[in-house]
């Protein structure tokens, strides 16, 4: 039961984008218990026992978290966190929350690095909420081993947006807030000293710990049990899962990997969530894969094909709006920064097209030379072909240099090969004016119609079908030859 009595304290502060945050100080039957197991210790900085006064914290935005700085009473393992929920007047319903993390105890008030964390918290409200397990089938249970002494950290994450004067939210006693035992991550500030924003005492935000270090099946992130008789430090050591009081036999051991998301939008499948972070990677959860998940993508040049006009955008929302996303890594320019990079293009067939984005320059199959690159500033290098040479001889080389020493340029593509091995290049052979002979039996008929179209539809630049379907002398054979091998086929 919940006595309400009517102390209520408005708070401002820098630390969120909300005006103002209700802290209510409320009598209520806590329900709080001694911890399940003999050896088991609750570690809390807040001083709250049944019919206690708390004060409902519920200024937080989501991403914000609430954390405390706790000191374990023994050498012993970090068996459960304890969280306690609550409104102003009682039965909300349940909600989803982001995480709860445990951490190194780092530089207060920033924690050290992460050790384990719970996904997606329920929170019950007028609950003391207790968390054993890290997963929702409960095979994983907590299980962080911990010197006498050792500070460690719990913080919890808000996902929803509590409201600012009913809650539910975390709590604090209301006897004074101690130095450096609470922090708050804020949007826009960060790890904060929680003190600093007027809070009226410690979060009720605790660890059990059992003291008593006995031994259990060790699940190693490979899926193999380690043993029935080792401890829970040594299991951590080893980076497995501990399992108190039971042997391997009484275990099933998941493999611990999952898919990775990169910084650069791509995904590594079935790594550990050590492997990922040594990626800089974000971890998507033990059993995840990459074809289940989407990896956020790093924003790119996204250009307005017809405007020009530029914006850093994900792919998918480029395409969204009718751009053209310009790749990986590629920025917008000019004076406003809103512009379309371009620059010179070399095409396939050796010419230059000028002010070029990126992405259109690879959808017309060219090479891309540079932002701001003028053609009269590149080079573009031109196609090879056989050059059948005055002298006789043949070499590879572009139209412009084959020609302009006065010899025979025979096209993209072609080759002095020599295959009827007379000593002339195949290409290099004496071809008569086009007479439409394509199947080279000597006449010109139907039977040569099929392979006149067939080398058509390839824009073929075969030496033979050149010698004999070019009658437009473009040294390929493609539809504007058509009228020709027509007349050919219908002269007497």
């Amino acid at each position: 039961m919940t006595q309400i009595d009517l102390c209520r304290t408005l708070r401002t502060g820098p630390r969120m984008s909300i005006v103002a945050a209700f802290a209510a100080c409320i009598g209520a039957t806590l329900g709080i218990s001694p911890a399940s197991l003999a050896d088991e210790t609750v570690v809390k900085n807040d001083s709250v026992v049944d019919f206690s006064q708390v004060a409902i914290q519920a200024g937080f935005d989501p991403n914000e978290s609430a954390a405390s700085w706790l000191t374990s009473p023994c050498d012993g393992t970090i068996v459960a966190i304890q969280v306690f929920w609550k409104s102003r007047f009682g039965g909300e319903p349940q909600t989803l929350e982001d995480t709860i993390t445990i951490f190194e105890a780092g530089t207060f008030p920033i924690p050290g690095p992460s050790i384990v964390v719970l996904e997606g918290p329920v929170m019950t409200d007028g609950v003391l909420n207790e968390y054993r397990f890290l997963d929702e089938q409960m095979t994983i249970p907590i299980a962080v081993p911990v010197d006498e002494g050792e500070v460690f950290v719990v913080s919890f994450k808000f996902f929803n947006d509590p409201n600012p004067f009913l809650g539910p939210s975390v709590v604090t006693d209301t006897d004074g807030c101690q130095p450096g035992k609470n922090a708050i991550d804020a949007v826009g500030l960060g790890w904060t000293n929680a003190c600093s924003f007027g809070i009226s005492g410690d979060f009720m935000i605790r660890a059990v710990v059992d003291c008593e270090e006995g031994v259990g099946a060790c699940c190693l992130p490979t899926g193999i049990c380690a043993g029935d008789q080792g401890t829970a430090s040594n299991c951590a050591a080893a980076g497995g899962t501990f399992h108190p009081g039971l042997l391997c036999s009484q275990v099933t051991c998941p493999v611990l990997v999952g898919a990775c998301c990169k910084p650069d939008g791509t995904c590594v499948g079935s790594v550990t969530q050590a492997a990922c972070n040594g990626m800089s990677g974000t971890y998507q959860g033990n059993g995840s894969n990459c074809g289940s998940v989407n990896c956020p993508q790093p924003a790119q040049a996204c250009c307005n094909p017809v405007s020009g006009f530029c914006a850093l955008l994900q792919p998918a929302d480029c395409t969204s709006f009718g751009g053209v996303p310009q790749g990986t890594g590629t920025t917008c320019v000019g004076p406003s920064s809103n512009q379309c990079p371009t620059g010179a293009c070399c095409l396939p067939n050796g010419t230059c097209q000028p002010t070029t984005t990126p992405a259109n320059c690879v959808a017309s199959g060219g090479v891309y030379q540079g932002d701001d690159l003028l053609c009269s500033q590149v080079s573009c290098p031109q196609p090879q072909g056989a050059c059948c040479l005055t002298t006789g001889g043949c070499s590879i080389s572009g139209q412009g240099v084959c020609e302009g020493f006065g010899n025979m340029w025979m096209g993209i593509g072609t080759t002095c090969a020599d295959a009827n091995m007379n000593g002339t290049a195949d290409a290099c052979e004496d071809c008569p004016t086009p007479d439409g002979n394509m199947n080279g039996d000597g006449s010109v008929d139907g039977g040569d119609l099929q392979d006149f179209t067939d080398a058509v539809v390839a824009l073929s630049q075969d030496a033979d079908d050149v010698c004999h379907g070019d009658f437009s002398f473009s040294s390929i054979v493609d539809p504007a030859d058509i009228d020709g091998m027509v007349a050919v086929l219908l002269s007497p």
